[in-house]
């Protein structure tokens, strides 16, 4: 019998249809333009992502697009289809499915991040050893990132969603059930132009490829 991994990443992602990724940073754009920006999104977490755990999973929506995502997997990475529901309901079926093959700290993190350092989500698994969830905030009131050791966190229900009370609604079930966690340092999340604005500032000189290439969209799309 196989022994089970001890740790696992997986980074959600939506394929990047023109209006309906990134709407609100089309509204100052375009559809076209938000939607090839996502895609640089999605490629540039996954790379961040490699190697932090043992195994690494693409959980990617919808079904019909997997030859898409197939095309910026990296190697070394499982893809696997979210489950149907809203997001609460979609998280929840990740962590079910890990804790069920009997994975001891998983992680979760979206592709709205696309600068966030590889020394967070190690930060993340380090920080399991001694809690039992880990969060880390998003500017915006959200989080970029939830993990667990060896439960499924009852976080998932009942939680207004795309609003600024999530993290808020997040840890007080977490001390309603008693489950210890620890918060990593807050990041942002690029929804909006002034979002975008700040990421090209926070890259410009980075030496990251995500730099250029965000230049060369806006001069594609937006000149």
């Amino acid at each position: 019998m196989n022994k089970p991994f001890q740790s696992q990443l997986g980074v959600f992602a939506k394929y990047w249809e023109p209006g309906q990724v990134k709407t609100r940073l089309a509204r100052d754009t375009n559809h076209e333009f938000a939607a090839s920006v996502y895609r640089q999104f999605i490629q540039a977490t996954l790379e961040t992502a490699t190697g932090i755990a043992q195994r690494s999973v693409l959980a990617f929506t919808p079904t019909d697009q997997s030859a898409e995502f197939l095309q910026c997997l990296p190697d070394g990475w499982t893809m696997v289809a979210q489950a149907t529901g809203d997001l609460g309901q979609r998280m929840h079926a990740y962590f079910t499915d890990a804790h069920a093959h009997q994975i001891e700290k998983v992680v979760l993190i979206g592709s709205d991040s696309p600068h966030l350092p590889a020394t967070l989500l190690e930060q993340a698994f380090a920080q399991l050893d001694v809690h039992q969830c880990v969060i880390g905030p998003a500017l915006d009131g959200g989080y970029y990132l939830i993990g667990a050791r060896n439960i499924v966190p009852p976080v998932f229900t009942d939680v207004d969603w795309s609003t600024d009370n999530v993290l808020q609604q997040t840890i007080a079930k977490l001390q309603d059930a008693d489950i210890s966690y620890s918060l990593l340092p807050p990041w942002l999340d690029i929804d909006t132009i002034d979002d975008f604005r700040e990421l090209q500032r926070n890259l410009e000189h980075s030496g990251h490829w995500l730099c250029d290439k965000l230049n060369t969209l806006q001069q594609e799309f937006l000149s």
